[in-house]
Formats: structure tokens, C-alpha cells, sequence
């Protein structure tokens, strides 16, 4: 018996070294970049709150794969490359970061305040590709409710269009989703800076 279970056990510890050894060559990467505790983005205070909450993408990308588009219907996933969480969240994560770096007048929350209700920011990705030739493109819709979750104050839909130029590294694709989260950023910025103080604010 013990004869026999050996060449078993001898492929098991093939296996598991071969999958350690193709761990030990990954690259894992974040779309957020360290968090600053000096910046004043990161200082809490008696600010009004903008509520984030997990953004939304499709399915086949809310993994922690780093996904190619090779063809209209196919995509490759990298053999070295990871990110270092879901999709969704790392997208929340960095977007929570920018928006926190262009609005310094708010606090801006993964989750509701405990001191009361927040306007929330409703944020949905469509698309987030980036293809052989280097062209990453983002598409997402958002919008903003107000403290009562119902009241629609702002919304709006962009496409979102940065290079890591062809055959580039993990790293530079990593740098230009990263960008394009930015723009995005910026949109959603621009529409908040538009909205009227709530009453409890003036």
C-alpha cells in the first residue's frame, strides 16, 4: 500500500513545487498607490461626507487577473502579472483616493457616516480593456444621490482613453488603468464641485 500511494505522494510534491515556483516569478500590483497620512485628503475633520460604495464591473473582469483583449471575443490572461485584489475594489480603492486628492473640501468614505447620511457617489464600469496595442479604454456611468439615497442630484457617462504603448510591460498596463481611473476622477470631480451645499452644510 505505501508503494503504491508514493508516486502519488512524488506528483502532489511536483505539483505544489511547480505552483510555488510559478508564484515566486508573479508580479502583483494595486491600482491605488500608497496612502499619503500627511496629505490633507487623508485628514478627517468636520467635513461634509461623500459616500463610495463598491463600484460595479462586469463579471468576467472582478478578478485579480490582469486581462488582455486579443480579439473582439477573446481575451488572455497574463502568466506573471496579479493584481493584489478584485478588480472591483482595487477601481474603488483608487478611485476613492483620487477623488479624496481633487476634493479636499469632503471627506470621502468607502461607507456611510456614522454621524448621519451622506451623498453618495453610484459608480459602474461598462468597459475597462486593454488591448495588444498598448490602448487601454475605461467606460462608466455614475451618478450622485443625495443624503436621502433617492434624490438624483448628478450623473453622467464617459469613456476614458489612455496608451501604455504595444507589447509594454505589466507594469506600464498597470500605470495606464490607473491613469484612466484618474480621468474618471476628474469627471466625477468636476460634477460634485457643480452640486449646492446640502441644508446641514450651510
Amino acid at each position: 500500500m505505501i508503494r503504491l500511494r508514493l508516486p502519488a505522494v512524488a506528483l502532489l510534491i511536483t505539483i505544489a513545487g511547480g505552483c510555488f515556483s510559478h508564484r515566486e516569478h508573479w508580479h502583483i500590483y494595486a491600482l491605488d498607490g500608497p496612502i499619503d497620512v500627511d496629505s490633507p485628503a487623508t485628514v478627517v475633520g468636520a467635513r461634509p461626507v461623500l459616500a463610495l460604495p463598491r463600484v460595479l464591473v462586469p463579471d468576467y473582469l472582478d478578478t485579480t487577473e490582469l486581462v488582455i483583449r486579443v480579439g473582439d471575443h477573446e481575451i488572455h490572461e497574463s502568466a506573471t502579472a496579479r493584481f493584489a485584489e478584485r478588480l472591483s475594489l482595487g477601481v474603488t480603492h483608487a478611485l476613492r483616493s483620487d477623488l479624496a486628492a481633487r476634493l479636499p473640501q469632503y471627506s470621502v468614505a468607502l461607507a456611510q457616516s456614522a454621524d448621519g447620511p451622506a451623498r453618495e457617489i453610484l459608480v459602474s464600469v461598462d468597459a475597462f480593456d486593454v488591448w495588444r496595442s498598448g490602448r487601454c479604454e475605461l467606460v462608466a456611468d455614475w451618478s450622485i444621490l443625495d443624503a436621502d439615497h433617492r434624490t438624483l442630484l448628478s450623473a453622467g457617462h464617459g469613456s476614458f482613453t489612455t496608451f501604455a504603448g504595444a507589447n509594454s510591460a505589466e507594469g506600464a498596463i498597470v500605470t495606464a488603468m490607473a491613469q484612466a481611473v484618474r480621468q474618471l476622477a476628474d469627471r466625477i470631480a468636476s460634477g460634485v464641485a457643480t452640486l449646492p451645499p446640502r441644508a446641514a452644510d450651510r
